[in-house]
């Protein structure tokens, strides 16, 4: 959802760092999920809101608190009354904090890179190790250090070492602990 709005803002030529502008983009634009596509106004922007420019833009205006109450509403929103799995820096801490189950994922920042520079392969798109790294160094010191919901695991939650694993291991193993901590088995 932040890369949606990032995006937005890119395409109107709105500067990151004009809060306001940013955040009257947030408010005035429609975000929805469909089949697992994301939709910015009526638009597919699945494959866009995964660059580079993208992700360092999507860590920018998350830091923008009207742009988080925003989007947590819309989260709220779109989780209610229905069974959701949400993948976000802040789902346990601040959108969702009353979910039964919250998993804090981590891996490897080397691993990560590398995860990073397939993806953007995939996509079609060159950047070298060192390019990747910076960026996300920068953009997670941005979410850990930023005023309102900062990156963190609040205390419940259950640590998952993604290093070695691959996609379909990591949907195994929080599955596996959502059917422990339900007391059923897997």
């Amino acid at each position: 959802m932040y890369r949606a709005v990032a995006l937005l803002c890119i395409r109107r030529g709105i500067p990151l760092e004009d809060s306001a502008a940013v955040s009257a983009a947030a408010s005035s634009c429609k975000i929805e999920f469909n089949s697992g596509a994301i939709l910015l106004d009526g638009e597919d922007v699945s494959a866009p809101i995964r660059t580079p420019g993208a992700g360092e833009a999507a860590s920018i205006v998350s830091a923008v608190p009207a742009v988080r109450a925003a989007m947590v509403s819309l989260q709220r929103c779109f989780a209610s009354g229905r069974p959701v799995v949400a993948e976000g820096r802040d789902m346990g801490t601040v959108v969702f904090p009353q979910a039964r189950l919250k998993v804090f994922v981590i891996a490897d920042f080397a691993v990560r890179v590398v995860r990073r520079l397939r993806e953007l392969a995939k996509a079609g798109e060159r950047s070298s190790f060192d390019d990747v790294a910076s960026a996300m160094l920068r953009r997670d010191r941005r979410d850990r250090e930023r005023l309102d919901s900062p990156l963190r695991p609040c205390p419940e939650s259950l640590w998952l070492d993604t290093t070695l694993m691959s996609v379909d291991e990591q949907v195994e193993h929080a599955a596996a602990m959502y059917s422990a901590l339900r007391g059923v088995a897997s």
